[in-house]
């Protein structure tokens, strides 16, 4: 069994920064920088990482998914994992490592698999531990400036429009022209 992703390390930078959104939204003065900034902060948020719109890593950023009990193969449900990590509660309740050498990832059509070598030998886990498996994983496209021009034009086209806006529209889609910039970086666990 698999448990909820948690972040444990969230991305050292936005994807864009607050002079970016104010460029963007033609603010040339500094009253409604804290406005703006919690706008921008909030974009982020409704597309970034596992529950956000996007369901996948922004900026790179650190997640933990535990997991009840041994198997070969692991499903992470994001893409973009560039590092890994598998520690365990051992029959004593001491957390060990898994040897690098025993853990490989590989990328497929529902996220990024991670798969423990044949001749590892599965070691007895903590009784009564219902998570005894953590998998730690880094994900995203790198730092600020590796993310995709069409992903930082959404985040400030978002901030915008929920600036100009001001107030909650129940049940409006994203803003004209969001969605297409976000469609080819949309992923969906099949």
């Amino acid at each position: 069994m698999m448990f909820r992703p948690v972040l444990i390390t969230p991305p050292a930078e936005a994807p864009v920064t607050l002079a970016e959104v104010k460029e963007h939204a033609v603010v040339d003065f500094s009253d409604d920088d804290m406005l703006l900034g919690s706008l921008l902060d909030a974009a982020v948020a409704h597309l970034d990482g596992f529950r956000g719109v996007l369901g996948r890593a922004i900026v790179t950023q650190t997640w933990e998914v535990s997991y009840g009990s041994w198997c070969r193969s692991m499903i992470l449900p994001v893409p973009d994992v560039s590092s890994v990590t598998v520690t365990y509660a051992d029959a004593d309740g001491s957390v060990q490592t898994v040897a690098g050498g025993n853990v490989s990832l590989h990328a497929n059509a529902s996220g990024t698999l991670v798969h423990l070598a044949k001749d590892f030998s599965q070691p007895t886990l903590e009784s009564g531990n219902i998570a005894p498996i953590t998998v730690s994983f880094t994900c995203g496209f790198g730092g600020a400036a590796d993310v995709p021009a069409n992903l930082k034009l959404a985040v400030k086209a978002l901030a915008a429009a929920w600036y100009e806006t001001r107030g909650a529209e129940a049940g409006k889609r994203l803003p004209m022209g969001v969605e297409a910039l976000i469609a080819p970086y949309r992923w969906s666990q099949i």
